[in-house]
């Protein structure tokens, strides 16, 4: 089969602007994908920000990251897996 000369460049120019754009996201990115580091934080330091203030978020972001996987790995009273028998003793 043949094709027209201006669709094969034309695809092979807009592989070449997909696979740019894949590795410059991937770049930015791949530290956060493979669980190098959190995505909230940032690799250059902007001059325009307020360093206390973004201390203090960091500190409540590291809190509450904290604080969500304490408490999924908490058993709790009210986790009960017994509702299946409770219900099969109403049947009775």
């Amino acid at each position: 089969m043949t094709t027209n000369a201006w669709h094969t460049n034309g695809g092979i120019a807009m592989g070449f602007v997909c696979w740019m754009w894949v590795f410059y996201r991937a770049k930015h990115d791949l530290p956060v994908v493979l669980g190098l580091r959190h995505p909230w934080e940032h690799e250059h330091d902007d001059e325009l920000h307020d360093d206390q203030a973004e201390d203090k978020h960091f500190e409540y972001l590291h809190a509450t990251w904290d604080k969500h996987a304490a408490d999924t790995l908490k058993v709790r009273d009210d986790d009960d897996d017994d509702d299946d028998d409770e219900d099969d003793d109403d049947d009775e």
